[in-house]
C-alpha cells in the first residue's frame, strides 16, 4: 500500500486514516489471539489422554465379557438342570386304579364349569353396564328408524 506524502490537510487525513487502520488492525490480532488462547485451554479439558481411555477399555472389557458369559449360560445351565431333574414318564400297561379315574372325572367336571363361567356374554359385576348399553343401541335403532320413516 502507496501513501502520497502530500503536505498540508491531505497528509493530516492520511496519517489519522493510517492510525485508524493500525488501531483497527491491532483489535482484531488481539480478538483472535484471545479466541485461539480460549480453544486451546478448552482442548486441554475436554480431550482426555490416552492412558485413561485405555483405563477405561480395561474395565469395561471384562465387564462387557462377564455380562454377555452370564446372559449365555444361565439359560443353558437352567435348561440342563430342568431336564435332569425331570421325572422320566413310565407308561403302564395295566388298568387306571379308581382313584385316578375319580380324579379324571373331577377335573372333567371342574373344566366344564370354569368353560361355563368364562363362556358369559358379561360377568355379573358388569351386568349393569352391558343393559345399559343395550338400552342406548336400542334406543338409537328406535330413533333411527323414525329418522327414515320421517324422510
Amino acid at each position: 500500500m502507496k501513501f502520497r506524502r502530500d503536505t498540508g490537510a491531505a497528509s493530516d487525513t492520511t496519517r489519522e486514516e493510517v492510525r485508524e487502520m493500525a488501531e483497527a488492525l491491532s483489535l482484531y490480532r488481539s480478538a483472535m489471539r484471545h479466541i485461539a488462547e480460549r480453544e486451546a485451554a478448552r482442548s486441554q479439558v475436554v480431550e482426555p489422554g490416552p492412558g485413561r481411555s485405555i483405563r477405561f477399555g480395561m474395565l469395561f472389557a471384562p465387564a462387557l465379557t462377564a455380562a454377555v458369559a452370564a446372559a449365555v449360560l444361565v439359560p443353558v445351565y437352567s435348561h440342563l438342570h430342568h431336564h435332569a431333574s425331570a421325572p422320566s414318564i413310565v407308561v403302564k400297561t395295566s388298568e387306571a386304579s379308581p382313584v385316578d379315574i375319580r380324579a379324571n372325572v373331577d377335573d372333567t367336571v371342574l373344566m366344564n364349569q370354569i368353560d361355563s363361567e368364562l363362556s358369559e356374554d358379561v360377568p355379573d359385576a358388569l351386568r349393569p353396564l352391558a343393559d345399559l348399553s343395550n338400552q342406548i343401541t336400542n334406543t338409537s335403532a328406535v330413533s333411527e328408524k323414525k329418522n327414515v320413516t320421517q324422510e
